[in-house]
C-alpha cells in the first residue's frame, strides 16, 4: 500500500472516532480524534534507535513518558496505522520524536504503517499527567477506565505553548522543550 492510501485509510479511521463526540458545541473539540485531524501531523515509521528497551504493545502512555523523560525526547499522543490488524488497524497511541522522527517505545518495528498525532510540550506534558494522575494526557487511558478522554482541553483547547515545535516542524522558528 502506498504511503498516500496509508495516510488516506488512517485518516478516514480517525475520522470515524471523531464522530463519537462529547460535550456540546460550544466545545473547542467535540473529541480528541477531531483534535489531532485538525491540529495533528502525520509522520512516518523510523527504526527504534536502540538507545533503550522497547517495552511490550498495551502500555503505550507509560511507554512514551519513560523513553521521552529518560532520553529528552518528545512525547506524541494520537492515533497509529498497523496495517496487519484488519478489523480496526487505527488506534489511539501514543509514541516520542527524536530528531523529528519516530521512536516507538511499545511497537516494534515494521508493526506501525503510519503515524497521526499531537507532539506536546514537555512541561504541558507533565503537568497533565500529574492532573490526570495518568501518563495518557489528551487520551482515555486503557489501564484505568475512569481516566478518558480530556475533557479540559477538549473544551477550552490546547493552552499555548501546549504543543511542541522544534526545529523540523512545519512553521517552526526554534527548538523547544
Amino acid at each position: 500500500m502506498a504511503a498516500s492510501d496509508d495516510a488516506a485509510r488512517l485518516r478516514e479511521f480517525v475520522g470515524t472516532f471523531a464522530g463519537l463526540r462529547l460535550g456540546n458545541d460550544t466545545w473547542c473539540f467535540r473529541s480528541v480524534a477531531q483534535m489531532v485531524l485538525e491540529i495533528g501531523m502525520v509522520w512516518m515509521p523510523s527504526p527504534w534507535p536502540g538507545d533503550r528497551p522497547q517495552w511490550r504493545p498495551g502500555r503505550c502512555f507509560d511507554a512514551a513518558t519513560e523513553y521521552a523523560d529518560a532520553t529528552q525526547a518528545i512525547y506524541v499522543e494520537g492515533f497509529v496505522l498497523v496495517p496487519g490488524l484488519t478489523a480496526w488497524p487505527v488506534f489511539e497511541h501514543a509514541w516520542c520524536l527524536r530528531d523529528g522522527k519516530v521512536a516507538d517505545p511499545s511497537l516494534p518495528d515494521g508493526h506501525a504503517a503510519l503515524y497521526l498525532g499531537i507532539a506536546l510540550a514537555p512541561a504541558f506534558r507533565a503537568a497533565e499527567q500529574a492532573r490526570r494522575a495518568t501518563c495518557a494526557v489528551l487520551l482515555p487511558d486503557p489501564s484505568d477506565f475512569r481516566v478518558g478522554d480530556n475533557e479540559q482541553v477538549l473544551r477550552w483547547g490546547l493552552p499555548e505553548g501546549a504543543v511542541s515545535v522544534w526545529a523540523g516542524h512545519p512553521g517552526a522558528g526554534a527548538l523547544t522543550p
